[in-house]
Parts: structure tokens; sequence; C-alpha cells
């Protein structure tokens, strides 16, 4: 249940403590216990054996979720989430869904992709709007989609290449229904 990472590290999304390349993989500090693991843009998060969860990396926006958007060499707590099931690292922004089906997401917020109804950048989770029954997460650059518990999915974020499913070219801030 540890976690080794290696490659491109100039942000410290190795999580080793150092910001030097690897060729080979290291082992990302402090972490014996994870289930889960999602690389995004610049940044990584692991899912822990006790439904919380730990990032490291870029942080300009918030996505470790600490509070803060100082980058971290080594795993951080993500703030005020403890009841984690998966998760899903995008661009510069991350989202989890807790064990009781509802969604939260931190980071970069350009485009609407934490789904809160703004496009306001967030150091610490927020909750999705409108989603009580997510059972899977998947981000993209920036923009996300759950699939729900009755098989239906929806999305939010950027759309200029219609990637939300909804029939437009139109972003948004909270979920869409993609139309099937």
């Amino acid at each position: 249940n540890t976690v080794q990472c290696w490659g491109w590290n100039d942000n410290g999304r190795l999580g080793d403590g150092t910001t030097t390349d690897r060729t080979t993989p290291v082992s990302v500090s402090g972490i014996d216990n994870a289930t889960a693991i999602s690389s995004g843009g610049f940044h990584t998060c692991a899912l822990l054996s006790d439904n919380t969860l730990k990032c490291w990396g870029s942080n300009g926006f918030g996505q470790l979720g600490d509070g803060t958007n100082t980058r971290s060499l080594t795993p951080v707590s993500v703030s005020s989430v403890s009841n984690i099931s998966a998760i899903s690292s995008g661009g510069h922004h991350t989202c989890a869904v807790l064990s009781d089906n509802t969604l939260k997401c931190w980071g970069f917020n350009h485009r609407g992709q934490l789904g809160d109804g703004t496009t306001t950048d967030r150091t610490t989770p927020v909750s999705v709007s409108d989603i009580s029954n997510a059972t899977a997460i998947s981000s993209g650059a920036t923009h996300t989609c759950a699939v729900l518990l009755d098989n239906t999915v929806k999305c939010w974020g950027r759309n200029h290449k219609g990637q939300l499913g909804d029939g437009t070219n139109t972003d948004r801030h909270t979920p869409v229904s993609v139309q099937f």
C-alpha cells in the first residue's frame, strides 16, 4: 500500500521531497496505506485506507485541498473531508466521491469545473451542486463528469468542443445531463 512515482518532477508531483526528475520509481514520502492514486496535470493524490486523501505537487489554484496555494514536495492532507470513496485529479483541480454519494471538488475553477455554480478557485473542498447519487468521477483538464446510481452521467465545466455531451458548446458551472 505504498506509492511510487517517476518522471517529470518540476513541482514536486512525485512526492519524494525533491524537484528532481526520476527515470525509475521513487517512494512517495509518508504513505503506507494507499488504496488508489490519481495524477493531475501537475499534482498527484492518493486515497488512503482510512478514506482520507493526501495530495502533493503544484498548488497554484488550491488543487491540493489543504487551504493554501503553496506547492508541496511531499503529501499534505486534504482539509474537511474524511469519507472519500473515489478520487479523480484534473488539470489543476481534484474531485472526490464521498461515501454518501455526494461530490466535493477543489482547485482551479475558471470554467466551472468544480460544479459549485461559480468560477471561483477553491483551496478546500466544496460541494458539487445538485448531485447526491454519484458512484464514480472523472476529471478532464477543465471539465468533470460523474456516473450516477441510475447509470446516467452528468458533466460540468468547459464545453468548447462539446465535451459535456449536452448538445451545446456552452460552459456549465453546475452539472448537466449527458444526452444519450
